[in-house]
């Protein structure tokens, strides 16, 4: 359970630190505080536009300024999700460039140095085209066939090697704002399980999988700091392992 996750991480990982506990990132309060934020914003603007401009382009703006909270509700009426992308957006956009950055290679690190502990094949290595950095992807055994079945043990072990990103993240930065796609793509693999899969052993799985990363990662300081700055740095995948094994 969420709770056993929790005490057995001395309350560092969390549902809600991973993403997992069904709570929406953005909250009823920022909907709220936004609203207020898009209505006196609107509202000065206007009133400049009225001030500052020729009465008629002053009056064209103001009107269409008026109009930007009643859109901005309309919108959240009937396409919340809409708000809350822009919202999460914003948010996410306050992270300095440094942060973003040791995020992302720690996320990745976690990654790479979990999967290299359970001695999994790596199936792609590459610098990604959105962040810059390094992107890492393992197989779930050394077998071929890519689109078969995957058996139990085989589960098991990619949800510690999917949950690891987020841990790697919530044990520096309290919440993890990169395992979207981890979930997304363990929720795939779950869906490959010669054994069915119900919701109540996919979220057993995820957790277990967070506290097993956990446990790695933590195990591994040493090596894992130094993987750390060899995402930063940019190295190969034989650089990132003798980093791993130099430790």
């Amino acid at each position: 359970s969420l709770s056993f996750l929790e005490q057995r991480t001395g309350g560092k990982i969390t549902g809600a630190s991973l993403g997992v506990d069904g709570e929406d990132d953005v909250s009823l309060d920022d909907f709220k505080y936004a609203t207020i934020g898009v209505t006196l914003g609107s509202s000065a603007l206007g009133i400049a536009s009225l001030v500052f401009l020729p009465d008629n382009t002053g009056a064209a703006l103001c009107y269409g300024f008026a109009l930007l909270p009643v859109g901005w509700v309309a919108i959240g009426s009937s396409a919340p999700g809409i708000l809350a992308g822009i919202i999460a957006t914003v948010q996410n956009g306050k992270d300095g460039d440094d942060e973003k950055e040791d995020r992302i290679c720690r996320h990745e690190a976690g990654h790479f140095l979990v999967g290299y502990l359970c001695g999994l094949p790596v199936r792609s290595y590459s610098t990604s085209t959105e962040t810059g950095f390094p992107c890492v992807e393992f197989h779930p055994s050394a077998e071929g066939n890519p689109g078969r079945e995957l058996t139990a043990e085989e589960i098991a072990v990619m949800s510690v090697v999917a949950m690891s990103g987020s841990v790697a993240e919530a044990l520096v930065f309290d919440t993890a704002k990169g395992g979207g796609n981890d979930l997304l793509e363990l929720e795939g693999l779950f869906k490959r399980s010669k054994e069915f899969l119900g919701a109540v052993k996919q979220q057993d799985l995820t957790r277990w999988g967070a506290l097993a990363s956990y446990n790695l990662l933590t195990g591994n300081k040493g090596a894992y700091e130094k993987l750390v700055e060899a995402f930063k740095a940019k190295k190969t995948v034989a650089e990132c392992i003798a980093a791993i094994e130099s430790d």
